[in-house]
């Protein structure tokens, strides 16, 4: 079975392309640097083959594709495509910079549709011995609910969700199913990428109590944050099951942090954040 990963130089592409490695698949992982694939290579031989390409590099992207192509043996297609890579940008809305947002858009959503359109073909059946393929497009729990100051992140994972959903629509015609996972705060090297709260663009602004009162409190999150490997579990799960649901959460505290809040008022939300932060005006 054949798989394709993007995002595998550390953090969850590389747990799921070690679960995946383990289980026999023949993994291609993207990465933006040969020497970021080492690991991998090392891990899993020759059932693993790196990928060197930017998803927001249309050109290299077609040329990976086209590789993978030659690279499938006769008759096989792909059996899975795993958009995963991603950035996640923040800080107030009011003194964000337009170019963080829109490089926030361009990675995590246009990048991800680059390299769907590229690869579908080869997720197609066209062998009827072989199922077309499955894409499993790494969401988050944000896609869904949002928090102060991760406005950039939030909204392209929001964006990313209804592009699935229309996608998945979509490609019934090809009998390509089209699946979400939605993580919570998972650990991996995306905390080690926080902005310095010493040094950031939003010091002096009427945003930095609340804003250092939220890092602290995410950075505090990170030792009790889900291991990598558990998406990649899940992940693989996907893979391998005939019948599965649209979309997956898979986060700690699933019913406080996130079922709860989709229960309740959205302004009742908005009011315990904003007081718990100092942002609310009575």
């Amino acid at each position: 079975m054949n798989i394709v990963i993007t995002g595998t130089s550390s953090g969850i592409g590389m747990a799921i392309a070690k679960v995946l490695l383990n289980a026999g698949f023949r993994v291609f992982g993207s990465v933006r640097k040969l020497a970021d694939a080492e690991t991998l290579i090392e891990f899993g031989g020759e059932h693993f083959r790196p990928l060197v390409f930017d998803i927001t590099d249309a050109s290299s992207v077609i040329k990976s594709a086209q590789d993978v192509q030659e690279y499938l043996p006769d008759g096989e297609n792909l059996t899975g495509l795993v958009n995963n890579a991603g950035i996640g940008l923040g800080g107030p809305l009011e003194h964000l910079s337009l170019k963080t947002l829109r490089h926030q858009l361009e990675v995590n959503v246009v990048g991800t549709l680059a390299v769907t359109r590229a690869f579908i073909p080869l997720l197609k059946n066209e062998n009827e011995s072989n199922p077309a393929g499955k894409i499993i497009n790494i969401s988050s729990v944000a896609g869904k609910r949002a928090l102060p100051f991760t406005g950039p992140y939030v909204a392209s994972k929001h964006a990313l969700e209804g592009l699935s959903d229309s996608l998945r629509m979509e490609l019934q015609l090809h009998g390509i199913d089209v699946i979400l996972v939605e993580p919570g705060p998972v650990r991996s090297e995306i905390w080690n990428k926080m902005p310095d709260p010493e040094n950031n663009p939003f010091l002096g602004t009427e945003y930095e109590p609340a804003l250092r009162k939220f890092y602290r409190i995410t950075m505090s999150r990170v030792e009790k944050a889900l291991p990598a490997e558990k998406v990649g579990r899940l992940v693989h799960r996907i893979i391998e099951s005939p019948r599965h649901k649209a979309r997956y959460v898979i986060t700690r505290h699933k019913w406080r942090d996130f079922i709860l809040p989709g229960l309740l008022p959205t302004r009742l939300i908005d009011r315990k954040i904003g007081k718990f932060l100092g942002l609310h005006k009575s």
